[in-house]
């Protein structure tokens, strides 16, 4: 199957930007908004060229076949818009046609066109369509990319691999974010010979350009589209030496006592409550620097904050792995990597102590399977880009193999390996977030700023067993605009976008308790399925309510949610809450209906004690290989209910504890 489009399904995607993003005239866009449409910046082509680098050849055939749907005359006949095919009709009817698949009763034409829209919208605001920049920017007061500093964070010494290789070690690690980074460091530093093995790249300071589609192509996950089977929820997760520890947003809490708890009954194992794990945690917080020194509130926080005390809500200040940190303009963009080498990732700290101790580093490596002889592991092979993008054969010879690629692509790995525990893939938490946003008269400039300061968790329990919702904010830019603000129309959304410097939010963190799979596609490559359910969407659905409220006692003009279409409201007069959130109701939270998005995976090969309920034993072992360890989010036995990081490193450091007890 050839993965470019028709000639007539590229005439399709350009009438659909040219619809979602039209140029305006100076008159209807005082502010040459959209002076520059997707036509003229080549959004198209983008999108053309983004959806030829989604990794499963099923997920290209489906939008594809989107595209020829849209083209039919007879579908649009019968969804009420003549017969004709969209390059036929007018602009009006376009934008008419889209809305009524936007806001179908159907969850798969809302999911089609979700995908679609957020496809042109990262395409066009994610990529300025010239040098100077992007005419949304000046519009806006957004500042682009800064000045990069004379001296900024470098990249990691690695391996050159320039043909087909075999290495032989004590311990490889596969992945190099929270867990496998911790594994590495704490090996290579007793003595272990180590080569870590990462599907990403290397980056330094200087790949840090701070144009956020460069971004996401560097060093995010699949270029940051990855999605659920069911559409309705993209995951973000990072991809280069250091992982997720490199693009995530700094916040570092401990497990709470009662999800140790928690997990310790429903794993039966008594780690999370044993002194030796809270020892791991100690470990990490103090290599990571974690505090509340440099958790200066930015001005989204100080909106969130003043909500909140006004309500009389809990709200404290949220500890972070950084030193020297700047927390102003610059900070706001670390999510795209610190320039500065102020954000401890394990880049920083656990990989460098790895490289300083000798350990082998090896970026661009995709490992295809777990290398077994009978029931014990004996390496990994895949293959490796060189510098001149060709692909070479890598064998990695071990006495150990830790695995640690995140909650996607470990169980994926496990699974190709030959592994078949039940669990292998099953309980996957993906931690929904949404949002509450509202304009305020001042500027907030929310992409600035330290980046998490402030948290509430006021309705962390709703139900009494732990599950509910944390409050939190994070620098928005425009990819998160772009993907999740909901859609009514092209008018609606240059009005929104274009007051995104007066935005405040409050962000909604779900402890998830249902659960969905990871399951391999016909290439071996991960599909996921999930979808919130009832359960939980019912929290997000008071969560949503106390959002509205938050903002409210904050000051904000006007509020809304990120459905499709939004609910909005403008507070104050009696019954404003009420109404609000009967609309909102009446839209719905699932299939679709509400923007979510992922950050934190975690659950799909859970730690246990024994194989009837879950995929590996305390130490990280699978429970069917000798030799095979996991360690990193994968192995938790539920969600977390606070931003994973630190949990994981401190699987992690108690995983390497055992190896080296072994070795």
């Amino acid at each position: 199957m050839s993965d470019e489009l028709s000639t007539r399904q590229r005439a399709v995607l350009a009438a659909i930007c040219d619809t979602l993003l039209p140029a305006l005239d100076h008159a209807d866009d005082p502010g040459r908004f959209f002076a520059t449409g997707a036509l003229a910046a080549g959004t198209p082509a983008r999108v053309e060229k983004l959806i030829a680098t989604l990794r499963s050849p099923h997920d290209q055939a489906r939008l594809r076949l989107l595209l020829t749907l849209l083209d039919n005359a007879a579908a649009n006949f019968a969804q009420g818009q003549g017969f004709r095919s969209f390059t036929a009709m007018d602009a009006a009817t376009r934008e008419t046609t889209l809305r009524s698949w936007a806001h179908s009763r159907m969850a798969l034409k809302r999911a089609g066109f979700q995908a679609l829209k957020r496809l042109c919208h990262v395409a066009y605001f994610c990529w300025p369509p010239t040098p100077d920049g992007h005419p949304v920017w000046g519009a806006t007061g957004y500042p682009g990319p800064l000045p990069q500093p004379t001296a900024g964070a470098d990249a990691l010494p690695v391996v050159t691999v320039d043909r087909d290789t075999t290495f032989d070690c004590d311990v490889v690690v596969i992945g190099s974010g929270a867990g496998g980074g911790v594994v590495a460091g704490l090996l290579a530093q007793q003595g272990r010979d180590v080569v870590v093995l990462e599907m990403g790249g290397n980056p330094s300071a200087r790949d840090f350009t701070q144009i956020e589609g460069e971004m996401f192509d560097s060093v995010f996950l699949d270029q940051g589209l990855v999605m659920t089977q069911s559409g309705s929820m993209p995951i973000l997760a990072g991809s280069c030496l250091g992982g997720g520890t490199v693009i995530n947003w700094t916040t570092s809490f401990a497990l709470p006592e009662t999800i140790g708890d928690e997990w310790s009954r429903a794993s039966g194992l008594s780690l999370f409550t044993d002194p030796q794990f809270q020892a791991s945690l100690d470990r990490v917080q103090t290599r990571l620097n974690v505090g509340t020194q440099w958790s200066t509130p930015s001005k989204r926080d100080q909106l969130l904050e003043r909500g909140l005390r006004a309500l009389g809500w809990q709200v404290d200040p949220i500890p972070r792995n950084v030193t020297d940190c700047l927390e102003g303009l610059e900070c706001g963009f670390c999510t795209y990597g610190c320039r500065h080498g102020a954000k401890n990732s394990t880049a920083k700290t656990y990989l460098a102590d790895a490289a300083a101790a000798g350990a082998r580093l090896v970026p661009h490596c995709e490992v295809q399977r777990v290398l077994l002889d009978g029931n014990r592991a004996v390496g990994a092979e895949g293959r490796v880009r060189a510098r001149d993008s060709r692909m070479h054969a890598m064998t990695v010879r071990a006495r150990i193999v830790v695995v640690a690629c995140g909650a996607l692509h470990t169980p994926a790995l496990l699974r190709r390996s030959g592994l078949t525990n039940a669990h292998i893939g099953r309980n996957l938490h993906l931690h929904p977030v949404s949002a509450v946003g509202a304009f305020f008269p001042e500027r907030v400039e929310p992409w600035g700023g330290a980046m998490q300061t402030r948290y509430c968790a006021q309705f962390a329990d709703m139900d009494g067993h732990g599950y509910g919702a944390r409050f939190e904010t994070g620098p928005i830019h425009f990819a998160l605009p772009a993907s999740a603000f909901g859609w009514e129309s092209a008018r609606q959304l240059r009005g929104d976008v274009g007051r995104l410097a007066h935005m405040g939010h409050v962000g909604i963190l779900l402890r998830d308790r249902d659960t969905g799979r990871i399951a391999l596609n016909r290439w071996g490559q991960p599909r996921i399925y999930y979808e919130p359910s009832t359960y939980d969407a019912a929290h997000m659905r008071r969560a949503i309510e106390a959002g509205a409220r938050i903002m409210a006692a904050a000051g904000a003009t006007e509020i809304f949610t990120l459905q499709t279409p939004p609910t909005r409201a403008q507070p104050g007069g009696a019954g404003w809450l009420e109404r609000f959130m009967a609309r909102a109701d009446a839209t719905g939270y699932r299939h679709c209906r509400m923007s979510y998005v992922s950050f934190h995976q975690m659950g799909s090969a859970a730690m246990a004690v024994s194989p009837e309920r879950g995929a590996v034993g305390e130490t990280g072992e699978t429970f069917e290989v000798r030799g095979l360890h996991v360690a990193d989010a994968s192995a938790f036995p539920g969600s977390s209910g606070v931003n994973p990081m630190i949990t994981i490193m401190a699987i992690a450091d108690h995983v390497a504890q055992a190896i080296a007890a072994r070795l």
